[in-house]
Parts: C-alpha cells; sequence; structure tokens
C-alpha cells in the first residue's frame, strides 16, 4: 500500500476521536461559553469573590445608540436608525414596518427596508442578549476593565470539576481581555476616538488557543468600561466603517490639504484607525477626485 493512501488511513481515526468530546470537556465548553448572569443562577447558592461592581441598568436603546456611530452612516440615515432602534420593543419585535419609514423620512422603500435589515443583523447579538429575559433589568458584564487592569467576575463552588471548568473560562477570557487592554490602553484613557479591533484567528494564534475557544470565550459576555458597559465582541471585527475613514481623512484635508498621506495615517493611527499608507492615498484620491482638488 502506497505511503500516502497508509497515512490517511491512519489519521482518520485519529482526526475523528479529535471531535469526540468527553462529558467533562463539552461541561468545559458550555461554562466558557455561558455569560456570567446564567453562571451565577446555574450554580447557586455561589459565593462571589472581589465583586465591586455594581448592576448598571442600561436598556437595549441605549446599548445600540452607542454602537451606532461605528456603522459609518450619513446624519439622515443615522437619524433614522435611531428611529429604528427606539421602535424595537422588550422582546425584540420591531413595532414599525419599512412603509412607514417611507412616509416619515422620504425615502424609497428599498432603502427603508435595507436600514431595516442593517440594524437587525448588524445588533442581532445585542438585540438577543437584552430581550433574552424581560424579567433581567440589569446588563451583569463578565469583566470590568479598566486602563490599568482587568479582572474577571469569578464564581466559588464547591464541586471540584465545576470549579476547575470556572477558573478555566476565567483564564481564558482574563487573556484575552489583558491584550485587549494593552492594545486599547490610549483609547480607554479617552485618548483615541476608536478603538484597536482584532481578529479571532490573530487572537487564537497570539494565545495559543483554537479559534473556535476565542469564539466561545467571546460569545454573549459583556465588559464594564469608563465609557460604560460594551459587548466584548465590541474589540473584535467590528472595524471601522470605510465611510468613517472617509470623514475622517476629509476633515483633516479640510483642515489642512498640504498634509501628506504619511501625515494623515499617523494621525489616523494615533486615533485608533489602523490603516496604510498607500490606503490613504487610495481614500484621499477619492475625497479630492470628487472635490476637484489637487492631490499633494
Amino acid at each position: 500500500m502506497p505511503d500516502s493512501k497508509r497515512n490517511s488511513q491512519s489519521q482518520g481515526p485519529r482526526l475523528e476521536q479529535k471531535l469526540l468530546l468527553t462529558r467533562t470537556e463539552k461541561l468545559y465548553l458550555n461554562i466558557l461559553e455561558a455569560p456570567y448572569h446564567v453562571l451565577r443562577e446555574k450554580y447557586l447558592p455561589v459565593v462571589e469573590l472581589d465583586d465591586t461592581y455594581h448592576p448598571y441598568a442600561e436598556d437595549l436603546h441605549e446599548v445600540l445608540v452607542k454602537l451606532l456611530p461605528y456603522l459609518g452612516l450619513s446624519d439622515q440615515e443615522e437619524q433614522i436608525a435611531e428611529y429604528i432602534i427606539y421602535n424595537i420593543d422588550s422582546t425584540g419585535k420591531l413595532r414599525i414596518t419599512p412603509e412607514e419609514l417611507t412616509e416619515k423620512f422620504s425615502i424609497d422603500l428599498l432603502h427603508a427596508q435595507k436600514m431595516v435589515e442593517l440594524i437587525l443583523t448588524e445588533f442581532s447579538e445585542e438585540i438577543a442578549q437584552h430581550t433574552f429575559n424581560e424579567d433581567q433589568a440589569y446588563i451583569e458584564p463578565d469583566v470590568i476593565m479598566t486602563p490599568e487592569k482587568v479582572e474577571v467576575r469569578k464564581i466559588d463552588v464547591r464541586d471540584p470539576i465545576i470549579a476547575k471548568a470556572l477558573h478555566m473560562r476565567e483564564e481564558t477570557i482574563a487573556k484575552i481581555c489583558e491584550e485587549i487592554r494593552k492594545v486599547n490602553e490610549y483609547f480607554l484613557r479617552g485618548y483615541r476616538k476608536y478603538p484597536q479591533v482584532f481578529t479571532m484567528r490573530y487572537m487564537a494564534r497570539l494565545l495559543g488557543l483554537h479559534v473556535s475557544t476565542v469564539s466561545r470565550a467571546v460569545r454573549n459576555k459583556y465588559v464594564s468600561t469608563p465609557f460604560g458597559i460594551l459587548p466584548l465582541r465590541f474589540f473584535f471585527g467590528r472595524t471601522i466603517n470605510r465611510k468613517i475613514i472617509l470623514q475622517e481623512i476629509e476633515k483633516l484635508l479640510s483642515m489642512d490639504d498640504n498634509l501628506t498621506d504619511f501625515h494623515i495615517t499617523l494621525v489616523l493611527k494615533s486615533a485608533g484607525i489602523q490603516i496604510s499608507r498607500r490606503t490613504v492615498n487610495k481614500y484621499r484620491k477619492i475625497i479630492e477626485s470628487q472635490s476637484g482638488r489637487q492631490i499633494k
């Protein structure tokens, strides 16, 4: 038998075995993925350690409006988006129709439908989190993050297996959030306008974890920051919208059209927008071709 066939046959059972999880491993993954409030309710009675956080009453609408600027909408579109957000009820259903939007904002039906789809798609996780239980009055973050430190909220139980799973969960979340904190210290201090975002794959390589482990650790988690409570996935993949970058470059050029691409790149990076000089030049050409100004 050829070596290639022998190797593929010998590796087959091993790969299948890796996909089969034990009950303990499944427990670890389920606990890693679960948000704090679910674990607290499930494993009562518990003793909470080092918990100096007081729940913050922030409803669905406040959370979504806080994330709205990262969609890079125009002024009119942002007004429409806010109207849509404030018409989402406590069960997550939209109380208005696209037809009503067309009448109120004098836009065509297709545009109204796209705006509704945008809000419901982009903020699907936040909507699900805040409408999970109508009796749930507070957002309870899993992590408290300041510019100086990261603190994962802990739960102490007597069962050794569950205790080990909770400890592993805390360690994983703490490692991820510590990397976020180090890169975003200036953002947390208010010196940068936008946060530095990560990809799941990059974070997994950085910490030596599997991508699915990072995804589970981030999913449905909230972090308390100096700017309020934010979804942890706020720091993953929610890259700065192209429209926002164009707007920022246009503002800089309106103040000084002699700025070079290199200088614009430095200014944007200082604000938290990671961008290359070549990309700046591409966006600058778009802006200057529209305004008729000459490229410096």
